[in-house]
């Protein structure tokens, strides 16, 4: 499995490249917090940053796989799981890189979920997304595991610019896990999410946070 980390959007609403800002000190950016942490999860064995092209040059002192879209377009996370799995050839671990407050424990949950659905499955490749889902029925449609065999109704969503996720794969092919009441789940979309992720990391960690 590739754990891949989403990086190409456009942070229009946070002001500049989310991607770049530091929340925890001393652990880097975004991006390098994401990569630190999907290296810990079960079952991945390579990672690799969707990006827009015109952040690979910054990206490449990571030292991962780059996947720029390959489209032209305004940049959507559709476009980059599917420049993804073409390239990759192997399921897909996607986080978003705007997740301050995510663990490892909380990831590999899909990780388990998707493990016991692949062992129970009788026709293999009925499976082609294992994420999340709340109480209200909302699907976490970016955190989560997509197979190589959903990459057609990806394909099929992205020709036809229908940009939701969610409603990109057949529901049977779903394995959706229960989410967690957790704050992990936190997205850094505006300066003051970016505040909120700073001022738990502080108070739950006791350290000086930047």
């Amino acid at each position: 499995m590739t754990g891949l980390v989403l990086a190409g959007g456009l942070s229009s609403r946070f002001g500049n490249d989310k991607s770049r800002a530091v929340v925890h000190g001393g652990a880097g950016d975004m991006v390098d917090f994401s990569l630190e942490m999907l290296c810990r999860v079960k079952d991945v064995q390579g990672l690799a940053i969707s990006c827009r092209p015109d952040q690979t040059k910054h990206l490449s002192e990571k030292g991962v796989l780059l996947i720029p879209d390959e489209d032209s377009g305004r940049p959507t996370p559709l476009r980059g799981l599917v420049a993804a799995l073409r390239r990759v050839k192997t399921a897909v671990l996607a986080v978003p890189c705007d997740l301050p407050l995510m663990t490892p424990d909380i990831l590999n949950l899909l990780v388990q979920a998707r493990m016991n659905r692949m062992a129970t499955e009788l026709r293999k490749k009925s499976l082609l997304r294992t994420t999340f889902i709340d109480q209200e029925g909302f699907i976490e449609s970016l955190i989560g595991i997509y197979e190589p065999e959903s990459l057609p109704f990806l394909e099929d969503a992205l020709a036809q610019k229908r940009w939701g996720i969610w409603s990109a794969v057949p529901a049977e092919g779903n394995c959706l896990v229960p989410r967690p009441d957790s704050p992990a789940f936190l997205n850094m979309n505006t300066p003051e999410d970016f505040a909120q992720a700073v001022n738990i990391l502080k108070h739950s960690t006791g350290e000086h946070v930047h």
